[in-house]
């Protein structure tokens, strides 16, 4: 196990480049759907809770279920592809895909966040300076 211990800041540096790679797909993916969505009012007509963890790590994440009508005038109900903080009946903005219109999300939801890529870069940043390891002499 201690042969093991010098190669522990490169897992972690492995970590944060992972971290950081998808984040910036993310980013990109998310901005590509921003702009090739159709934006329509909508309201929340339901909001459905997922659960993870347990006990005191037990975390509720939200999710709206969105009703709107497509600029072609169908009617769409549909779970969004984002979690969000949003009531059953508040008045939202709708983003949604054209070719799929049940993948849609508000859109107050469509800021990307950058926050997956500083967490990415502190794990990189901060194990690839580990003092006495020889590996990372080069960072």
């Amino acid at each position: 196990m201690r042969d093991l211990f010098p190669y522990l800041p490169l897992l972690f540096v492995a970590f944060g480049a992972v971290i950081i790679l998808k984040s910036i797909k993310g980013i990109i993916d998310g901005k590509q759907f921003v702009r090739q969505a159709q934006r329509v009012p909508g309201v929340v007509s339901d909001v459905r809770t997922t659960f993870v963890g347990q006990g005191e790590n037990l975390r509720a994440t939200q999710w709206p279920v969105l009703t709107f009508t497509t600029v072609e005038g169908q009617e769409i109900t549909t779970e969004a592809a984002t979690p969000s903080g949003l009531g059953i009946g508040n008045e939202t903005e709708v983003l949604y895909d054209p070719q799929d219109p049940t993948s849609a999300m508000p859109a107050g939801n469509a800021d990307v966040g950058y926050s997956g890529i500083v967490i990415g870069l502190f794990f990189f940043s901060a194990f690839s300076r580990i003092p006495g390891s020889s590996s990372f002499s080069g960072f």
